[in-house]
């Protein structure tokens, strides 16, 4: 046995001095190292749980092995790794090797599934430490020995292991206690209630209790008794009305927090309206399907409408003011003579495929802001490109609010929710599905270390031509800040993707990094 070996020392010969060589190396520079060390006769392996084996072309001896465990420190690393451990291995039988030689147990993890394989070691190691550490500090806030909920944590997860999860599953989320679950939040620092509410989201789903129901109070601060009732919705429908409204519970010290939509509600407008009801005190929505974003041959007049079932949505959101403004109250001279357009950001991908749709959203979410004053506004990631214009424009404007932008919510099976969804005939549902794959592709594609925009495009615009009932109109990987694609990409990159899948056009998109140096002790 030789090495190891450091930055400054001489490898390229290493594969003819040793039957295998381990790359314990930062992700992004396994290639690079790879490409200084020449063919020879021993095995080259990386132990990496998220890269591929293509970073190790062109050696053919090539291979992975990588530790399911976490190693906090050398010492108690190496006691782990000899503990029977369990390793995700690929490509050469030298890996195999070296696992059998620490007595561990090997797992095979194709290249298609690293992404997937490493992101739920992080899940099982680096997020239950995060959640861990939010156990410590709410115990020390008020005075409970935090090793009692050590042996809480200890008592759930044997019975994860001994009976599944969803058996294991207790407490309000899974019961569909929302009355308990307000006081929770009421009772958090601001600050925790992000993480207890997206993990109280993912226990009801698992219970299949989705969050809220209709008779729910809303997931806000306690209300104060001049705050209106959580299961009563105020529906204005002028202008005039709703400044008085607003306006009065700002100057009672109330905070705003504001959900533009354009109605048929679904969870994905739910999750906008619950981050803002935990942040604010006083939730308005609007519900407004503008003419001024749709096109020639757009489906305005087929746009999906259900006021009744938008208002009991709303309510279980935690929304207290409903504005459902008719076109003439917001055009009332029928002809739109000012717009507002955002340049550069709104001439490309959507804006290139509807010509004028930015403008007419940017027109009419401007004067929605402008209607509703100061506050925090909610929108969802999943038009990205939308949501970068507002930034840029509330910003440029110096407009008097905050701009929160929010996770894409999925069905099941990965499809983006959308209001436009409904327009699918059960095979194009099926079919629809396609639009993930093909970001995942993107993905994994990134995760390896391609930084070609034009390489990244084509393996999701591939995906896209297999579906028969998909269309492709753009696949693209861009700059997250300007949309742009600079070749080579940078360290963060967003994925953009619209098809027709029928009749029918989605969207969606997702955001991802190349892969850094993981912390001490990360999978």
């Amino acid at each position: 046995m030789s090495g190891p070996y450091g930055r400054t020392d001489d490898v390229t010969d290493v594969l003819d001095r040793a039957d295998v060589v381990l790359l314990c190396v930062p992700d992004d520079a396994i290639e690079s190292v790879a490409g200084s060390i020449a063919e020879g006769s021993g095995a080259l392996l990386h132990v990496s749980g998220a890269a591929t084996l293509n970073v190790l072309s062109p050696h053919e001896r090539r291979g992975s092995v990588h530790p399911l465990m976490s190693l906090p420190s050398a010492e108690i690393g190496a006691a782990l790794l000899a503990d029977h451990c369990t390793f995700a291995v690929a490509g050469h039988d030298a890996a195999r090797a070296v696992v059998a030689a620490l007595a561990g147990r090997t797992v095979e993890v194709a290249d298609a599934d690293r992404g997937r394989y490493h992101a739920t070691a992080a899940i099982a190691a680096n997020h239950v430490v995060a959640l861990c550490a939010q156990v410590e500090r709410l115990a020390a806030s008020i005075g409970v020995p935090v090793d009692a909920y050590w042996r809480l944590m200890g008592a759930s997860i044997d019975a994860v292991i001994e009976h599944g999860a969803i058996a294991a599953l207790t407490g309000p989320a899974a019961r569909g206690d929302l009355g308990t679950i307000n006081v929770h939040l009421a009772a958090l620092p601001p600050a925790e209630r992000p993480l207890y509410l997206a993990l109280a989201d993912a226990a009801a789903a698992l219970a299949d209790q989705p969050l809220p129901s209709a008779k729910a109070p809303a997931m806000t601060d306690a209300p104060s008794p001049e705050s209106p009732p959580a299961d009563a919705v105020t529906i204005v429908a002028t202008i005039s009305e709703l400044r008085a409204v607003l306006d009065e519970h700002r100057r009672a010290g109330r905070t705003v927090g504001f959900v533009p939509t354009m109605g048929y509600l679904h969870d994905g407008h739910g999750s906008l309206m619950r981050a803002a009801a935990v942040d604010t005190d006083v939730v308005a929505a609007s519900i407004f399907v503008n003419p001024l974003q749709f096109g020639p041959g757009e489906d305005l007049a087929n746009y999906p409408r259900d006021l009744d079932r938008d208002r009991e949505v709303a309510a279980a959101n935690g929304v207290s003011v409903l504005f459902v403004p008719s076109v003439e109250e917001m055009y009332p001279r029928g002809a739109v003579l000012t717009s507002v357009a955002v340049a550069e950001l709104s001439a490309r991908w959507d804006g290139a495929s509807r010509p004028g749709h930015f403008d007419g959203m940017a027109t009419v979410v401007t004067k929605l802001l402008s209607i509703v004053g100061p506050c925090r506004a909610y929108f969802g990631e999943k038009d990205f490109q939308q949501l970068a214009i507002i930034r840029q424009f509330v910003s440029d404007l110096s407009m008097p609010v905050e701009v929160v932008g929010c996770p894409i919510r999925r069905e099941d099976d990965g499809l983006a929710m959308s209001s436009r969804n409904v327009y699918l005939a059960p095979d194009e549902r099926a079919a629809a599905t396609v639009l993930r794959r093909a970001l995942d592709a993107g993905v994994a594609a990134v995760q390896r270390g391609e930084r070609s925009p034009t390489t990244i495009d084509a393996l999701m615009a591939a995906v896209i031509a297999a579906e028969p009932l998909a269309t492709l109109d753009y696949a693209v990987a861009v700059d997250p800040d300007d949309l742009t694609q600079p070749d080579p990409l940078g360290p963060d990159v967003r994925l953009l993707i619209a098809a027709r899948v029928g009749s029918t056009r989605l969207i969606d998109n997702c955001g991802v990094s190349a892969a850094a140096t993981p912390p001490t002790g990360a999978p």
